[in-house]
């Protein structure tokens, strides 16, 4: 296969150098590619999304499932994972989902040499570290082949680029460490992918045979991705892609709630030289975010269930509901209500059925209380910078939940003389690309892989994630 904008190529015949950001989510993988152009000596910024979730043979465009399925043979990915593991219909089997947030715990060397449990690998062939490598692999593969479409799309030669990742939240002391697994991961994954190639988008997806075999050649010949540029944590891509937009006040409080963390962080960005940093003491993560509330969504379809009451039916019903439970979820915080057939039966809800769930409440109380606590530090600093409007932006999919919107619209914190705002989701510039429309809905989901693509494409700033002096990016 031709790869896209992440194959090898001549650099030096390349007139332009874009950057691609990768944000590999815990329940969706998305990214995006930007350059900077010079027309009558002025820097302008092109922006594209790139369509994963088309590539992945997905129906809707920009989003990847990050999902997998290890049928004992063979590896499936995204969304034939999903419809793989219903065709086999087999008893106490499990995607392998949500195994990014094994990136965010203290020890995390440790727990990727892990294996994942019984219900998801059975036969103990597969390490966690080797499902992210795999996965990782794939989904460079869906950014070669999503990023060939795109130029095709418009008649322009596929060039090269640099790519810069997103990572997942604070590890107090060990950010370092964090960057370095990252880039390993990412550096062995360009291994596999090289192996296996278009194998990886298979339908029939990747042999246990084939799949082990690049792994091994993989960890025994370790081999940089050439034009791997680095990582920012996911809350901070977040910021910059807001403050692409040159009104965004200099003080933002993000909240990106993922499927997997609730990040929270506070930039500030100085009016003299442009540059970003991370207000350290309102950056916070807690482990209270979309899969809660996919928990919280299937226990209340399940209590409306007529007949599901004894072990038996209870675990049927969560391995019928539970492969696309996120998917029920987006629909509910879309349309407001959704439903699941099961049994003959059609189980319904809407959301105010949903937010009075006891795990719902307690879920979101966790939420505010990190949010009221680092808008009270963003609120400080504000007041010593003299800043007179802090900007508040949500990210994730989680962000698209009616109660979430209203805990940063509510009227609060007054005689601070800081104004606080709650800031679009879809920020102005970004109306303006030729795809909007069939994005903007997804913009809180999709504005890390645009932050990150920024951030490494020439005059995007990368915050500096130490919380010392401020610094500017490479």
């Amino acid at each position: 296969m031709q790869h896209g904008l992440l194959g090898v190529g001549d650099r030096a015949a390349q007139a332009t150098e874009w950057a691609i950001g990768v944000d590999f989510g815990t329940a969706y993988s998305k990214a995006a590619a930007t350059r900077l152009t010079f027309e009558h000596g002025s820097a302008l910024r092109e922006i594209r999304p790139l369509r994963l979730g088309e590539a992945a043979g997905q129906r809707g465009a920009f989003l990847a499932p990050s999902s997998m399925f290890l049928d004992r043979s063979r590896v499936h990915f995204g969304a034939r994972a999903v419809e793989r593991l219903f065709a086999a219909d087999l008893d106490q089997r499990e995607l392998v989902r949500s195994f990014k947030t094994i990136l965010g715990v203290s020890d995390f060397e440790g727990a990727l040499n892990f294996f994942p449990h019984p219900s998801v690998d059975p036969d103990r062939v597969f390490r966690l570290r080797d499902l992210i490598i795999l996965y990782l692999a794939y989904l460079l593969v869906l950014v070669d082949v999503a990023a060939a479409g795109e130029f095709k799309r418009t008649g322009e030669i596929i060039p090269t680029s640099r790519l810069r990742f997103t990572r997942p939240g604070w590890i107090p002391g060990r950010i370092a460490a964090a960057h370095e697994a990252m880039t390993s991961l990412f550096n062995q994954a360009h291994i596999v992918r090289r192996t296996l190639g278009d194998e990886l988008l298979a339908a029939e997806g990747v042999s246990y045979k084939a799949a082990r075999a690049a792994l091994d050649a993989a960890r025994a010949n370790p081999t940089q991705l050439d034009n791997l540029d680095g990582g920012i944590y996911e809350a901070s891509a977040v910021g910059i892609c807001h403050y692409h937009d040159p009104s965004a006040p200099n003080c933002l409080l993000v909240v990106d709630v993922g499927a997997g963390t609730t990040d929270v962080a506070g930039l500030m960005r100085e009016s003299v030289r442009d540059n970003i940093r991370v207000i350290r003491t309102a950056r916070r993560t807690i482990d209270v975010a979309g899969d809660n509330f996919d928990a919280a969504l299937l226990d209340l379809l399940m209590s409306k269930a007529k007949g599901v009451r004894s072990p038996a039916d209870r675990a049927a019903f969560w391995r019928h509901v539970m492969p696309k439970v996120r998917e029920l979820k987006e629909e509910l915080f879309e349309k407001g209500r959704t439903q699941v057939e099961f049994r003959g039966a059609v189980i319904k809800c809407n959301v105010r059925e949903f937010e009075r769930q006891k795990a719902f409440k307690v879920g979101m109380a966790e939420i505010e209380y990190v949010y009221e606590a680092s808008l009270a530090e963003v609120l400080q600093v504000s007041r010593r910078a003299r800043t007179p409007k802090i900007g508040v932006v949500l990210a994730g999919g989680g962000s698209r939940l009616p109660a979430i919107k209203a805990m940063v619209t509510k009227k609060k914190w007054r005689g601070f003389n800081v104004k606080v705002v709650h800031l679009p989701t879809t920020p102005a510039w970004a109306h303006e690309l030729d795809s909007a429309e069939e994005f903007e809905s997804l913009f809180a989901q999709l504005s890390a892989a645009f932050g990150a693509a920024i951030s490494g494409a020439g005059q995007g700033e990368t915050p500096l994630e130490t919380g010392g002096p401020t610094a500017r990016s490479r």
